[in-house]
């Protein structure tokens, strides 16, 4: 759900800039930048000559915009509310690099890590496989490559330990 509301929020976000760019207003791009902000400044300029109707339209995609933001955020607030009434989601974010929505994710998908005969399967099952180079009949197996989880998880970095991840979820 929180993801979806996330790819809405950037869609609004690449639309209102992509409008913008038409008539030559150039918004900068990414996430820790708040479109927001200089936008009405933009719109409201009288100097850029925007037809009134595309003012009103832009004025529109921001309060669109801002009620995703808006609902983005409270999800994650009530994620996080949940993680803090679990042990095993709190254990998890012990791991460098899970925070609290990832440890959340992660239980939730996982469910009871018990049910995996040991740490290797649970990691083949999230998708953290080393990486191989082979040749001349040796494999050699070097450390986690990027992992493709499911939607709830997205990209797991490969800097997470196996054991790490395991030891946390089995305590």
């Amino acid at each position: 759900m929180r993801q979806g509301f996330i790819k809405a929020r950037t869609a609004q976000t690449n639309q209102i800039r992509g409008l913008l760019g038409e008539y030559g207003l150039i918004v900068p791009q990414g996430i820790a930048y708040n479109i927001a902000l200089p936008v009405p400044e933009l719109i409201e300029d009288a100097s850029n000559e925007l037809p009134g109707a595309f003012r009103q339209l832009i004025d529109r995609l921001l309060e669109h915009l801002k009620l995703l933001d808006r609902q983005v955020n409270e999800i994650e607030i009530q994620i996080k509310a949940w993680h803090r009434d679990n042990e095993t989601r709190r254990r998890l974010e012990q791991v460098p690099g899970i925070g609290p929505i990832t440890a959340s994710a992660l239980a939730a998908s996982v469910g009871d890590a018990k049910n995996f005969d040991n740490g290797r399967q649970l990691a083949a099952w999230l998708g953290l496989v080393p990486r191989q180079h082979s040749g001349g009949g040796k494999q050699k197996l070097l450390g986690l490559s990027d992992a493709c989880l499911d939607e709830a998880l997205q990209r797991w970095p490969h800097s997470f330990g196996r054991k790490q991840l395991v030891a946390a979820s089995l305590e």
